[in-house]
């Protein structure tokens, strides 16, 4: 089981690569040396891994298996490379923001002054792929002087001087670019560590540090290799257990680093869904004795209400639109006794002080909704057996005004006035007094 632990390993930062490749990050350069960096080096932990090399060795084709362990360490060159190449580019996202502040303060010294920046930089990246070029040239070459074959899983050479040391400069020069590199990477990260200081970018940066670190420590693990090669004639053609284990690692302090920033707005996108579900979840009661008497105010009839939503931040929107337009075809419906009605069910049931004008409003609404039912429109009101309280009478016959002017506010006013319409005993009782009046109206009728 030991020897599939690169496995997870390569694939972790394959995934990252994916991640990367649709980052919204500012530079775009950056994400792009990112991007390949993670897609190649753990595109060379998966070839390198020892049951892919043991799988090649199984096609009974000595060279091919001998190929893909140079073919993975070319890989992990150039992902040595583009880690070493994100600095320049770190640098160019950096002048490019003091160039746009400049240039908003003043345009033609801003633009002047970005042309200067960027050349060094440009400088920089084409040092950083020639040295790439040269490295896999060497390499290429030392490992044709080896030519080594393959004991088992270990590259191996005749007993030549000449050989045992091109077998070992193959792997030196490697393991010299790749330390190279991740230090040039390591100080940039570690300069702009100490700039942000304490807090989530910070700590970020650090662990992405770490995690550098951790990986010249994996690198370093070849000077076994070197030393082999040249006293033995032999090395380790795979990946083994302790560097599993060291890039394992790297890829925890990496995806710590990586999650001290993605982490919070991943959360709080989980947290605005929940709280879209739990205010989508409110409106039921309400929305579900709506739409049961006034079915056309559906905009998506073949939806299904015991089905969670796909998105239910857009379905909460589309349910508050629904409860709108059938609180507007209500309004003829308004039944102008229910304010009697509903006097007389508050002082059997006082309603809370902050609950007065939902309870109105929710009376109005159940009122209503029973002369809708019957398909009926109110008749002239009664005369009054009790004056009620303007409090409760006002919000009744206003049952489209709002005090909210976003959707999160309207949609807890309605998860508000929809508590207040499933459990207010007065409300209860209002409908129960209408549905009462309805009945009579019913069999009066020839």
């Amino acid at each position: 089981m030991s020897e599939l632990a690169l496995y997870p390993v390569g694939l972790f930062f394959v995934l990252s690569s994916a991640h990367f490749s649709r980052s919204r990050i500012d530079s775009r350069a950056a994400a792009r040396f990112t991007c390949y960096g993670t897609a190649l080096l753990g595109t060379a932990l998966l070839v390198l891994a020892p049951p892919t090399v043991r799988a090649v060795q199984g096609t009974g084709v000595p060279v091919l298996a001998v190929l893909v362990i140079v073919l993975g360490d070319g890989l992990r060159d150039g992902a040595a490379a583009a880690m070493r190449l994100l600095v320049p580019a770190l640098r160019a996202a950096d002048a490019a923001s003091t160039a746009g502040a400049d240039t908003a303060a003043e345009p033609a010294a801003g633009t002047a002054a970005a042309e200067p920046a960027a050349e060094p930089v440009r400088r920089e990246v084409r040092g950083g792929l020639a040295l790439l070029a040269g490295v896999l040239g060497l390499r290429l070459a030392l490992i044709t002087a080896a030519a080594p074959g393959l004991a088992g899983e270990d590259l191996t050479v005749g007993p030549e001087l000449s050989a045992r040391l091109a077998l070992a400069g193959y792997t030196a020069v490697g393991m010299l670019h790749t330390a190279m590199c991740l230090t040039v990477l390591l100080r940039e990260l570690a300069r702009r560590a100490r700039a942000a200081g304490p807090g989530r970018l910070g700590t970020g940066l650090r662990l992405l540090a770490g995690g550098l670190v951790a990986g010249l420590l994996w690198n370093a693990w070849s000077m076994d290799d070197v030393l082999r090669a040249a006293v033995t004639g032999s090395q380790d053609g795979p990946e083994d257990l302790l560097c599993a284990v060291l890039g394992g690692l790297c890829a925890a302090l990496i995806a710590a680093g990586l999650g001290s920033t993605l982490w919070p707005a991943a959360t709080g996108a989980v947290r605005g869904w929940l709280r879209a579900h739990r205010r989508y979840r409110a409106l039921t009661p309400l929305w579900r004795d709506l739409h049961t008497v006034l079915p056309e105010i559906a905009l998506d009839p073949a939806r299904r209400l015991p089905l969670p939503p796909r998105d239910p931040r857009f379905a909460l929107y589309r349910r508050i639109i629904e409860i709108h337009d059938a609180r507007l075809i209500l309004r003829q419906h308004l039944d102008p006794r229910t304010a009697q009605w509903l006097d007389r069910a508050t002082r059997r049931f006082p309603p809370p002080s902050d609950h007065a004008a939902a309870t109105a409003e929710a009376a109005s609404l159940a009122a209503a909704l029973e002369l809708a039912a019957a398909g009926t429109l109110p008749g002239p009101a009664a005369a009054p057996e009790t004056t009620a309280p303007a409090t409760a009478t006002a919000p009744a016959t206003t049952t489209t005004t709002t005090t909210t002017d976003t959707m999160d506010g309207e949609a807890d006013h309605l998860a508000h006035l929809a508590r207040v319409y499933a459990t207010c005993p007065a409300v209860a009782e209002v409908r129960t007094r209408a549905r009462a009046e309805r009945a009579r109206a019913t069999t009066a009728l020839p």
